[in-house]
C-alpha cells in the first residue's frame, strides 16, 4: 500500500476532516478580472470575466454560469477558443499540462434572475450582489466553491450619479461618454461568494480608522443619504472599537479597509470581504443591531480570511462569528454580558430541532439549511466550552495561531483541532469529536445525600442514548457557598464532600456557564 493511499485513507476515516460536498473545484483559480457594464435602465448586464488558472489536470475548465446568459466569445491566453454550454456551466478545453498557468476570458450578456439583485423603487435603479452560498453563478462566471479562493479586480461601468462599491479597494474613477467607470482591486485571495459589487445613489460616511497602533484600517459606512445617521449614532457608532478588540484577540485585520454597506441582501448581514452588506429593511426599521455588526465584522477573520474548505465545516465561519458577537458583549458588559449571550444561545439550541443532529453532518446537502443553530449557536458553544476548559491565555493564543496559519487560505475542523491541541500541549481530539460529531448535549440528573458532616453528590447523564455520553472535565458545582469540581466521564459519577453551612444543601451545576448542558428532575 502506497504512502499516499495511506494518507488518503486516514483522512477519509477522520470525521474532523471529512469533505462531503458533492461538488469540488476542478482547477485552481488564481485571479479574477471582471469587466461589468450595469445598465442605465432595465436589468441586462454585459460581463467579461478573465480568470488566471493553475491547472491540476488535462480536464476542461468548467465555469459555473446560469444558462440564462448568452456567451458571445471565449479566449485562452489571448487567442479565440471554442467553448461549450453544459447546462449551468461553460466548458473550455485547453490542451495544457497539469501545473501550467493559463488565462481564460469569456464574455456574456443577460438579465440575472438571482445573485445580482437589480431593483427599481424608492431608492432608484439599484444593483447589489448577494452571492451566498452558491448564487454568484447566477451572474458571475466563476468556479463557485469556497475551497477555491482567488484575488479579484473589477472595472465596473455604472450609471451617472451612482456610487459603486466592490470587494477590494477603489483604485480609480473615470468619467466617460457611456457613464462612470469604477476600478477596484483585491490582492488577497477571497472565496467567490464574497466577491460582490453594489451600485446605487449612495453616500459615504467616514468613521475613525481602526488599529492605528499597528496600521490604520480605513472604515466607512455607505448608505442611502437619508439613512446615513446610523453611522454616527446607530449600530456602527463603535465599529472601529470592534476591529480594535478583534485584532487584539484574533490577530491583525486581514484587509486594507472595511465598509459597512446598506444593500438589497436577503440576509440581515452578509460578510463580504472588505464590504459587508446589510439589509435595507433591517437598517430602516431599527432591527439592525450592534451585535449583528460585531458578528459580520468577526467574519472578516472567520469565513473570509480563513474559509471553510467544505460547506459541512460551516461552523468554522458562523460559530466563530457568533462567538465574536458574544466577545463584543463581554467587552462592553464584562463576564455577565458574555454569560447572557451564551445563555440565549443555549436556549435557542435546546428549543431547536437541529440538536438531534451533529454539527458536522455529512447527510445534509441543502446549503441554506446549514444556516442553523448547530453552525451558529452550537458552534459558538464549542469555542466557549473550549475556552473554559483550557483558559483564556491558551485559548486566544490558539485562535491567533489558527488565523496566522490559515490566513487567506482554507481549513477544516481537523486543522483547528490540531492547532488548538498543539498550543494547549494536550490532545484535544476527544473534545472536538464529542462537540462536533455527536448530536445533542449532556442532560444531567443530580442527586444529593446529606449526612450532616458530608454531602454525597451523584451526577448521571440521562440524555437520549442516540446522543451518546459526554465527557466534562472539571465540571464546577456549587454546594451552598462551596465551589467544587468534578470530572464527569462515563454515565455516572459519585463524589463525597465535607458539608458546609446549615440547612438543606443547595446545588448549582456549572454556575459560571462554561458548558452547554441541561438538568433533568432529580427524581426519587
Amino acid at each position: 500500500m502506497s504512502l499516499g493511499f495511506c494518507l488518503l485513507l486516514v483522512v477519509a476515516q477522520d470525521p474532523l476532516a471529512v469533505r462531503p460536498d458533492s461538488v469540488h473545484p476542478g482547477h485552481d483559480a488564481l485571479r479574477y478580472q471582471v469587466a461589468l457594464q450595469l445598465p442605465d435602465s432595465g436589468s441586462q448586464i454585459t460581463a467579461s470575466v478573465a480568470i488566471g488558472w493553475r491547472l491540476t489536470s488535462r480536464d476542461p475548465i468548467r465555469l459555473d454560469l446560469d444558462s440564462i446568459f448568452s456567451v458571445s466569445s471565449g479566449s485562452l491566453n489571448g487567442l479565440p477558443v471554442a467553448w461549450q454550454r453544459e447546462g449551468p456551466r461553460v466548458s473550455l478545453s485547453h490542451g495544457h499540462a497539469p501545473g501550467d498557468t493559463i488565462t481564460t476570458v469569456i464574455t456574456y450578456t443577460g438579465s440575472p434572475t438571482d445573485g445580482l439583485i437589480i431593483q427599481d423603487g424608492e431608492d432608484g435603479h439599484t444593483f447589489f450582489a448577494d452571492n451566498w452560498p452558491d448564487r454568484a453563478r447566477k451572474w458571475l462566471a466563476s468556479q463557485d466553491h469556497p475551497n477555491d479562493k482567488a484575488s479579484v479586480g473589477w472595472r465596473i461601468r455604472a450609471p451617472l450619479g451612482h456610487t459603486v462599491v466592490a470587494t477590494g479597494s477603489r483604485t480609480a474613477v473615470d468619467t466617460t461618454e457611456r457613464g462612470v467607470s469604477w476600478t477596484f482591486d483585491m490582492t488577497e485571495p477571497t472565496p467567490v461568494h464574497t466577491m460582490v459589487v453594489g451600485a446605487a445613489r449612495l453616500a459615504t460616511t467616514q468613521l475613525p480608522p481602526a488599529t492605528c497602533a499597528t496600521h490604520c484600517v480605513p472604515l466607512s459606512v455607505v448608505s442611502y443619504p437619508a439613512d446615513s445617521a446610523a453611522a454616527v449614532d446607530g449600530p456602527f457608532a463603535r465599529a472601529s472599537e470592534m476591529i480594535d478588540l478583534f485584532a487584539g484577540l484574533f490577530g491583525p485585520f486581514p484587509y486594507r479597509e472595511l465598509r459597512h454597506v446598506q444593500s438589497s441582501t436577503r440576509f440581515g448581514g452578509m460578510e463580504n470581504s472588505t464590504a459587508i452588506f446589510y439589509s435595507t429593511g433591517a437598517w430602516r426599521t431599527g432591527r439592525l443591531s450592534e451585535a449583528t455588526v460585531a458578528h459580520e465584522t468577526a467574519h472578516q477573520w472567520f469565513g473570509d480570511a480563513v474559509t471553510q474548505a467544505d460547506w459541512h465545516h460551516l461552523w468554522l465561519s458562523e460559530g466563530f462569528a457568533t462567538y465574536g458577537a458574544a466577545l463584543w458583549a463581554e467587552h462592553l458588559q464584562g463576564f455577565e454580558g458574555l454569560q447572557e449571550r451564551m445563555a440565549q444561545a443555549a436556549k435557542t439550541i435546546r428549543e431547536g430541532s437541529t440538536k438531534l443532529r451533529p454539527i458536522i453532518d455529512p447527510s445534509e446537502s441543502d446549503l441554506m439549511t446549514m444556516l442553523n443553530t448547530n453552525n451558529y449557536q452550537k458552534g459558538a458553544w464549542v469555542l466557549h466550552s473550549l475556552r473554559g476548559m483550557i483558559g483564556d491565555e491558551v485559548f486566544f493564543a490558539g485562535i491567533r495561531e489558527y488565523v496566522r496559519r490559515f490566513r487567506h487560505g482554507n481549513a477544516v475542523s481537523r486543522d483547528f483541532a490540531s492547532v488548538m491541541s498543539g498550543v494547549a500541549e494536550t490532545d484535544l481530539d476527544w473534545y472536538f469529536l464529542q462537540a462536533l460529531t455527536q448530536p445533542g448535549y449532556p442532560i444531567l440528573q443530580v442527586r444529593t445525600r446529606d449526612s450532616g458532616a458530608e454531602v454525597e453528590l451523584q451526577i448521571t447523564q440521562v440524555q437520549d442514548e442516540a446522543w451518546g455520553l459526554f465527557r466534562i472535565p472539571n465540571l464546577e458545582v456549587r454546594l451552598n457557598d462551596q465551589l467544587v469540581s468534578i470530572d464527569l466521564e462515563g454515565r455516572e459519577v459519585t463524589r463525597t464532600f465535607t458539608a458546609r453551612g446549615e440547612g438543606p444543601v443547595v446545588v448549582e451545576v456549572d454556575p459560571n456557564g462554561w458548558w452547554l448542558l441541561a438538568l433533568a428532575p432529580s427524581g426519587s
